[in-house]
């Protein structure tokens, strides 16, 4: 059954590279550049969740602490939507994604999903059957995380809680 309120942590890029993004030929210029995200984990349907796992999910948010991490993108790839990738390792922000997971399970967080994809960006969910081609690379550096609940088609997104990122104390 198809989530109906997938809520998920995500990167959002600055105004600057959601500009760039949304400049690019293949870009869906009928969906917002504030749409343009990068999921780093995926969690639970909220609509199906219990009423204490967003609360638990944001407390458990409010003690991750990890450092900011660079994306960067320098391919466009139609697979079942049209994506911005890259064939680098992003070995950082795997490690983040990993340090997530983690953190999550340690706080006895509701992670019923708990996946954490290839980081992309999805700039045409219905896909142009043009293949894959270089692109000048766009990146930037995660400075903060994204607490997200897509409202799926309403072309919507609710924000639950944003975190910046820094280092652990020690």
């Amino acid at each position: 059954m198809r989530a109906r309120k997938p809520l998920y942590v995500m990167a959002r890029p600055p105004p600057e590279v959601q500009a760039r993004i949304a400049a690019l030929p293949r870009n869906d210029p009928a969906r917002g550049a504030e749409l343009l995200h990068v999921t780093l984990m995926t969690l639970y349907d909220l609509h199906r969740a219990p009423p204490d796992w967003l609360p638990a999910t944001v407390a458990a948010l409010d003690s991750f602490a990890a450092p900011p991490f660079p994306l960067r993108f320098d391919r466009i790839e139609n697979r079942k939507a049209v994506t911005l990738r890259t064939r680098e390792p992003l070995a950082e922000a795997r490690a983040f994604q990993k340090a997530l997971v983690n953190h999550m399970l340690a706080c006895k967080a509701p992670i019923m999903d708990g996946t954490t994809p290839e980081p992309h960006i999805t700039i045409n969910y219905r896909g142009d059957r043009l293949g894959a081609q270089k692109m000048p690379p766009i990146g930037w550096t995660v400075e903060e995380i994204i607490l997200t609940e897509s409202a799926v088609g309403k072309t919507t997104h609710v924000e639950h809680g944003c975190w910046p990122l820094r280092a652990a104390v020690a």
